[in-house]
């Protein structure tokens, strides 16, 4: 019985990352300013470091699925657009933190409600048992993944 749930978990997470990048990226990788021209892995910075107050570098290429270099790149251009800023850490002088601008926690705010008025009727497509089953398990593996 385990060895059939594990196929199901590892199929599962390769059909769900693939229909997630068919569905859903899309619509977090289209740009709300013109001003910026962010592109989707700038996208992505900018919504994870929304999510916390602070983050470091090293935390943040494991999120995204960067090498240190490149994110080194993208922050650069984020800190030019005055939409990140970064910050030595007080007690370790060694760790760096990196933080939203006031411009950047608008563009994130900005993004996120481009975010909310297009998913939300897509969902509301569906019918609210559905709606509560996705609700539900996106809590669930959200829940389980964070025990890993």
């Amino acid at each position: 019985m385990k060895e059939e749930n594990l196929k199901h978990i590892y199929v599962g997470l390769i059909e769900f990352s693939s229909l997630f990048h068919q569905k859903i990226s899309p619509i977090l990788n289209e740009d709300v300013f013109s001003k910026y021209s962010c592109n989707k892995n700038q996208n992505k910075a900018l919504i994870i470091l929304g999510r916390k107050e602070k983050i470091t570098p090293s935390m943040l290429c494991k999120c995204l699925d960067m090498r240190k270099g490149s994110l080194t790149t993208l922050l650069d251009s984020l800190e030019n657009m005055n939409l990140i800023f970064r910050q030595t850490d007080e007690n370790d002088r060694r760790k760096t933190w990196i933080f939203l601008t006031e411009e950047g926690k608008n563009y994130v705010e900005s993004k996120m409600q481009q975010y909310k008025n297009v998913i939300t009727p897509i969902i509301n497509s569906l019918e609210d048992e559905d709606i509560g089953n996705l609700a539900n398990s996106i809590k669930s593996v959200i829940d389980i993944m964070k025990k890993l």
